[in-house]
């Protein structure tokens, strides 16, 4: 994990466009059947926290609004219980 760690770090730190410009080499290198089209429209990593541990409140958010929405009974799903930091350089927490 400490190389996705150096990663967000990196396209945080990086202007936007050559973020995107190495996220579309990347594609174009792996010669798999990737549409990088949808690249055009990235703005972030979308990870939360600055080393990309996982943390209950980004998870509790969609927890509450499937509540809300009823598609989960209140109490039904902990946010603890999905996902883990085990793997994480410095292991869970």
């Amino acid at each position: 994990m400490q190389a996705t760690s150096r990663a967000l770090a990196w396209a945080r730190a990086t202007p936007r466009e050559q973020v995107v410009a190495r996220f579309e080499q990347i594609v174009q290198r792996r010669k798999r059947n990737e549409n990088a089209e949808p690249l055009k429209y990235w703005h972030s990593t979308g990870v939360a926290s600055l080393d990309g541990r996982l943390s209950d409140r980004e998870f509790q958010v969609w927890i509450d609004w499937l509540v809300r929405d009823g598609q989960l009974a209140r109490g039904q799903l902990e946010a603890k219980d999905l996902y883990t930091n085990e793997f994480h350089a410095g292991g869970a927490s």
